[in-house]
């Protein structure tokens, strides 16, 4: 059962990616991506879920001491939802226009 993990450390390079060094001398191997790459030497403030043994998918990353900033997520599901819905209104739309020309 996954359930939403706030680590702190230090983001450090490792043989197979970013590591996070926690101040309790654990080490969790974080995702390589872009996000994550750009604190490599800095210390973070981490939220994600963990992901077999030492893995760490993040949520969101920052600098460590500052606020959490807010996430700003589009939902694929919401986002293929409003497509269907548009099309719909696009194509009533269009119907009821050629019906009357």
């Amino acid at each position: 059962m996954n359930s939403t993990t706030h680590l702190t450390g230090i983001v450090e390079r490792a043989a197979n990616g970013p590591v996070l060094r926690t101040d309790g001398d654990g080490t969790w191997e974080l995702d390589n991506t872009r996000q994550v790459r750009k604190f490599i030497g800095s210390r973070v403030e981490v939220v994600g879920e963990r992901s077999g043994f030492n893995g760490f998918t993040c949520e969101q990353i920052w600098p460590a001491g500052q606020p959490r900033p807010t996430a700003f997520k589009i939902r694929l599901e919401f986002l293929l939802a409003a497509a269907f819905v548009a099309f719909g209104l696009y194509a009533t739309v269009s119907t009821v226009v050629s019906a009357l020309s």
